[in-house]
């Protein structure tokens, strides 16, 4: 017995060592983690902190200080580099070099964005004297597994693992990782680096150029996943239909209750009332895990599923919603003891709710497991101001506070942007930066360049897009305003906490837009008993839908231009109506139905001002029934954002897009304009809500 104890004493000591040793860390690792949703519900063996490089203004300092929302980062010649340091000053050419990162430790690059960057990149993992790349800075970021493979021709990964203008492919390193840009820094250069670091004893694998090869099976596995995210949902789990049901006005239902442990691991819902923008906004969803006394989960039925506001489809990893009003979100949650999922009505009219969840075993670990949290919340009748308003003009949205243990795994926003200008440049509200303090930062860890950049997305973009990660599948436009939604989801590169995580995000606008909504929700795993911010969603927050009368103004980008409504200037007739809409310039829309191929529609523009040269704009309806047209002024056929004809198909949606020629010849007195159908079969729509004109 006396030599029992040693050994036994000696056994437990070498699985400790063994324990805390951990895993190797793997570059395949990382990529089997971009479609493993279960592994979000657990803490990590190995410990890391996400950390966001990025070309953030320098000048930034804390919230006290006076120049903390500045905003000049990646445009060119900014007053501060946006770099941790300039090694090599500019020469004659306007070339310098400069310090992206310098992390001296384990970790892994697991995000890469750019709005568009010149110059080119050098990467040195581990001490290595030869960079594992030096070339060309943008296709580092945007092909970022063809870049390091070196080979002719190159693995096209690209078109799966970028999504719109961020790239998600893990170059992992064991002991560092050191980036240069060798570029102009007058000319354009935003970047995020999003960088997994993990503690010094975590051990990592080196990536290297035959990983590539290696994990080519994980890549294909990863494609095949993001094509049709339903490839994870598991024959083995237990099925329990939502019945179709009423809820009344002010009434709520329990869709599901479930003793045990165990995970909700798919949920889906589909509701049907009279309106049903009004019925997902104003109906909201509970949830319930262990008899928690808040729920974990609060947030408009809509919103929650990132459809908001109304039925706006997209497909992303973790949520869906289809085009029959099937949303579905597969975001594991999982329970000690029970769950339950309530539905609350306060739309002013019954709404009907059917669904399904489906449920598989789960081991609770204690200290490890998370449960599933959304925080909802939205601002009304907020200022919306612009850098140049003055001191206190920008503010900080709150997106999410908590003191606890977790990893916040997505965001959305929806919001109302009431803005009259009708250009991008000129309506776009995103202009401010995320600013994520994670523990104990007193830098963000986090600190962004732009709202659509943190959405992956640049340029304040008004396109309709999703991805596996990332998606806007609602924008009304014409530009940016109008209902907006964005989301984004942090699978490959969870953002973890420990003691505490602040997430805001700046409210900048193009111009001073007041009536401004703002509505986000966070989602995010957490230990028991950790604590946030949450807030009882009032009816006042839920209130009736916004859409304001509006009238296109001239301003910024659409300076210099007039506006003719088309109801005013297009003779209606059999195949054209004026057709009443929330979305249309003072509520009206001139919609044509032509009934075959090269039908036209001719109007006269009103007497120029002057004979001479300028640029024609058209803002049109892109919908599901878009047709396709050719435009015509004086007889002559004119080409439209450098294309022959105009296509107005939106799959899912309907927008505002605007349209423009490049120089015409406009004639004192009448100038006719004639639209030519370009589809064969009926039932397509032209819709022609305004015409624009600026003299040259």
């Amino acid at each position: 017995m006396k030599y029992l104890i040693p050994v036994i004493a000696l056994f437990l000591l070498c699985s400790c060592i063994h324990k805390k040793a951990g895993r190797l860390v793997t570059a395949g690792n990382l990529l089997d983690e971009m479609t493993d949703l279960e592994r979000l519900t657990r803490l990590p063996d190995e410990n890391y902190r996400e950390v966001q490089f990025s070309s953030y203004d320098r000048r930034s300092k804390n919230p006290y200080d006076s120049a903390w929302f500045s905003n000049d980062d990646g445009f060119g010649n900014e007053p501060a580099p946006g770099f941790m340091e300039v090694l090599k000053k500019p020469d004659s050419t306007g070339t310098g070099e400069y310090l992206i990162c310098d992390v001296k430790q384990p970790g892994a690059i697991v995000r890469l964005w750019t709005a568009g960057i010149n110059g080119r990149i050098r990467l040195f993992l581990d001490n290595t004297d030869e960079p594992l790349f030096e070339g060309e800075a943008q296709d580092f970021f945007w092909k970022t597994a063809e870049a390091l493979s070196g080979e002719d021709p190159t693995p096209e990964y690209s078109e799966f693992l970028r999504q719109y203008d961020a790239t998600y492919f893990p170059i992992t390193f064991s002991s560092r990782c050191r980036m240069e840009w060798i570029g102009d820094i007058r000319k354009i250069h935003f970047y995020h680096v999003g960088v997994r670091i993990y503690d010094n004893n975590v051990k990592v694998e080196r990536f290297s150029k035959d990983n590539l090869a290696e994990d080519a099976g994980r890549i294909r596995k990863i494609k095949r996943i993001f094509s049709d995210p339903s490839l994870l949902d598991s024959a083995g789990t237990n099925h329990d239909d939502i019945l179709l049901t009423e809820v009344p006005d002010s009434g709520s239902r329990v869709l599901f209750t479930k003793e045990g442990g165990g995970a909700v691991v798919y949920f889906a819902l589909r509701v049907s009332a009279d309106d049903m923008e009004s019925a997902l906004r104003k109906s909201i969803i509970s949830i319930c895990f262990d008899d928690a006394s808040v729920p974990q989960v609060q947030a408009p039925t809509g919103d929650f599923f990132g459809s908001a506001p109304g039925l706006n489809p997209f497909q992303s990893l973790p949520f869906v919603v289809q085009a029959d009003g099937q949303m579905i979100c597969r975001f594991m949650m999982p329970f000690r003891r029970n769950v339950r999922i309530d539905i609350s009505n306060y739309s002013g009219k019954k709404i009907r709710v059917k669904g399904e969840v489906r449920s598989a075993p789960y081991k609770w670990e204690d200290g490890k497991s998370m449960h599933f949290r959304a925080r909802w919340r939205i601002d009304h009748g907020i200022t919306a101001s612009t850098f140049e308003s003055g001191r206190n003009a920008i503010q900080d949205i709150d997106y999410l506070m908590a003191s606890g243990t977790g990893r916040i795994v997505g965001a959305a926003a929806m919001v109302y942007n009431p803005s009259r200008a009708t250009t991008s440049w000129g309506n776009w509200w995103g202009e401010g930066d995320e600013k994520i303090f994670v523990d104990r930062d007193t830098t963000p860890s986090f600190f962004g360049t732009g709202t659509e950049d943190y959405f992956n997305y640049s340029w304040s973009s008004s396109r309709i897009f999703s991805f596996p990660y990332c998606g806007q599948p609602r924008n009304d436009g014409p530009g940016n305003r109008g209902y907006v939604s964005d989301f984004r989801w942090h699978i490959a590169d969870d953002i973890l906490f420990h003691d505490k995580v602040v997430f805001n995000m700046e409210l900048a606008h193009h111009g001073v837009v007041h009536g401004f909504s703002y509505g986000r929700i966070v989602y995010y795993y957490a230990l028991p008993g950790t604590i946030d911010d949450y807030r009882k969603i009032s009816l006042p927050d839920i209130s009736n839908l916004t859409y304001r009368n509006w009238d296109p103004v001239a301003y910024a980008g659409s300076a210099g231009y007039r506006y003719f409504q088309a109801e005013k200037i297009i003779p209606l007739s059999s195949s054209v109506k004026v057709e009443k809409g929330k979305l249309w310039a003072d509520s009206l829309i001139v919609m044509w139905k032509p009934s075959k191929r090269g039908e036209k529609l001719k109007f006269w523009l009103p007497v120029a001002l002057k004979e001479g040269n300028a640029s024609l704009g058209l803002t049109l309806a892109h919908s599901p029934d878009g047709g396709n047209i050719l435009v015509s002024l004086n007889g002559e056929y004119v080409r439209f954002d450098g294309n022959e004809f105009i296509n107005l198909f939106e799959p899912s949606q309907t927008t505002l897009v605007n349209h423009f020629s490049g120089t015409v010849t406009l004639k004192k007195g009448s100038n006719e304009i004639i639209l030519e159908s370009l589809d064969s079969g009926q039932g397509k729509k032209i819709g022609i809500d305004f015409i624009w004109i600026k003299d040259i």
